[in-house]
């Protein structure tokens, strides 16, 4: 079981001073669903560096575990505190040694095992760290199996990388490299993970059923690809010989099938280069594959010379083998993605050409799937982006429904979303709200309230502190106070908390709600 408990973070470059507890500590323990955290403020408060940095502290400190890298150093100071099955850790920064080639302090980093809140660990008086029993050594730290990180806009703030299948870090962004990005690199990513799952994760197709039954889609997915150069490939008599000639001599004049000068190769010769010039095994694999998917499983397609391969990941008859070999045929520019087609109303279409909102819960929810393992960390960036009300109204539910084989794991979001809000049940969820006071200054704290079923006017008031037309609880509140006045009531604490909540609401000078709130300022004298 993986939770993050709280996290600090000094001196940072965009959040300031900021320190924030992302779970409720009296429901820590529960392991009967997937754990989430909704982090929820205003634009501009960091809501996305957070999630940034929670998975940069991780992601570095694991790669200095597995001996990726030598040293770890944040230019900002840091204190994570996190529960790892039975065990609480803890990682802090401290000044350090003077670097002797770029003449900057260095950080150093203290870590802790199963250390109480309330241990104090710095003697203000002597400037340094007390040294206690609970200190251990960085090698005896735990961390979480993997790190998923994931968000639909091209902007993200996370770190970018291409993931390996074993990687500890698994970038699931909407970007195919550090500044671009593009749907149809986004359809290539599913697909990749489509194949790698729908053949050994048993669950995953089930999954895969429940959210396309979630965005009312039919329970039918296809993954089309277009033929090319059928002559030579997709004759059903292909050689090896003649399939070495086209990456090796495709300049001689003898070779009927290119017509290409030598200095002029196919962009995909080094992938040929690479993986099958000294191959000849994977050689013999691919041209058995293409003659015999030459006879049964080419489909016309509609005026083009062109052919369709069609491959239904609910009713594959194809091998783990067979879809290597497909991933093999891309790179190698012999098939090009056709698209990837679903089913609704009796139609088909193609992913590409359904809603934005659909499109990037298809997507994003794919690649978690694919990825997960039990105590995992899956950091989301406002999944509520294009999503229709009635998705954000039962999205966390449905995390939680698909995801339930992996209670050890922590899901935290962002949003703004008051809908997705609404969804969050007490027993496995908690909400962290962000503010910047008059000074400007980040001010974070845990609400503790199931949030459960409220409505969308409760949310905004009770939650995000946003006043709304005509709000019921504002309304509420406003005649409680009334009466309290009214009756000359000695509940001063309580209309103090009332006040407090409706200060912020008011919209101008000429607000009527002014009058209210000087009536009981003067009332409690303040």
């Amino acid at each position: 079981m993986i939770r993050i408990e709280y996290l600090k973070l000094s001196n940072h470059p965009q959040l300031g001073s900021i320190e924030l507890s992302l779970s409720d500590i009296k429901e820590i323990n529960n392991l009967f669903k997937p754990y989430s955290s909704v982090i929820i403020g205003p634009n501009g408060t960091g809501k996305s560096f957070i999630l940034r940095e929670i998975a940069e502290i991780f992601r570095l400190f694991v790669e200095l575990k597995n001996e990726e890298r030598k040293t770890v150093s944040f230019s900002y100071d840091i204190h994570l505190r996190y529960k790892f099955h039975h065990n609480t850790y803890e990682i802090i920064s401290r000044e350090g040694f003077i670097s002797a080639i770029k003449k900057e302090q260095r950080k150093e980093y203290v870590f802790y095992k199963n250390r109480p809140l309330n241990v104090e660990f710095f003697d203000s008086k002597s400037l340094s760290f007390i040294i206690t029993n609970y200190e251990v050594l960085f090698r005896e730290l735990e961390f979480p199996n993997r790190l998923i990180v994931n968000s639909i806009l091209q902007t993200d703030r996370f770190v970018f990388k291409n993931n390996k299948p074993d990687n500890f870090y698994q970038y699931l962004g909407a970007r195919s490299t550090n500044s671009t990005s593009s749907t149809k690199s986004a359809s290539r990513k599913t697909i990749k993970y489509l194949f790698n799952s729908s053949t050994s994760d048993n669950d995953f197709l089930k999954n895969l059923r429940d959210l396309l039954s979630f965005l009312d889609f039919e329970k039918k997915l296809q993954i089309n690809y277009t033929t090319k150069i059928n002559k030579l490939f997709f004759s059903g008599n292909l050689s090896e010989r003649n399939f070495r000639r086209y990456y090796e001599e495709w300049w001689h004049d003898d070779f009927e099938f290119s017509n290409r000068k030598k200095e002029n190769p196919l962009w995909s010769v080094p992938y040929y280069q690479n993986n099958f010039q000294l191959n000849p095994n994977l050689i013999a694999s691919i041209v058995e594959f293409l003659n015999r998917i030459s006879k049964d499983k080419l489909i016309h397609k509609p005026r083009s010379s062109a052919k369709i391969i069609s491959v239904d990941l609910f009713d594959n008859d194809m091998s783990n083998k067979d879809m290597e070999m497909l991933r093999h045929l891309e790179a190698l520019d012999i098939i090009n993605l056709d698209g990837i087609k679903i089913n609704k109303n009796n139609s088909t279409m193609s992913l590409n050409d359904v809603s934005s909102g659909e499109f990037h819960l298809i997507i994003s929810m794919i690649g978690i799937f694919s990825q997960i393992k039990n105590d995992s960390i899956v950091l989301i960036d406002e999944p509520e982006v294009s999503l229709h009300p009635n998705w954000q109204m039962q999205y966390i539910t449905f995390l939680k429904k698909v995801f339930s084989k992996y209670p050890s794991c922590h899901f935290i979001l962002t949003s703004h979303s008051h809908f997705i809000v609404s969804d969050l049940e007490g027993e496995s969820s908690s909400v962290t709200s962000i503010n910047r006071d008059e000074e400007g200054k980040l001010k974070t704290k845990l609400i503790e309230a199931d949030t459960y079923g409220w409505s969308a006017e409760e949310v905004l008031y009770s939650v995000f502190n946003v006043r709304t037309t005509r709000n019921l609880y504002i309304e509420k509140d406003i005649r409680e106070l009334l009466h309290l006045i009214s009756v000359k009531s000695n509940k001063v604490k309580y209309i103090k908390e009332i006040l407090k909540k409706i200060e912020p609401l008011v919209l101008n000078e000429i607000d009527p709600l002014n009058l209210v709130i000087n009536k009981a300022r003067e009332y409690v004298n303040l």
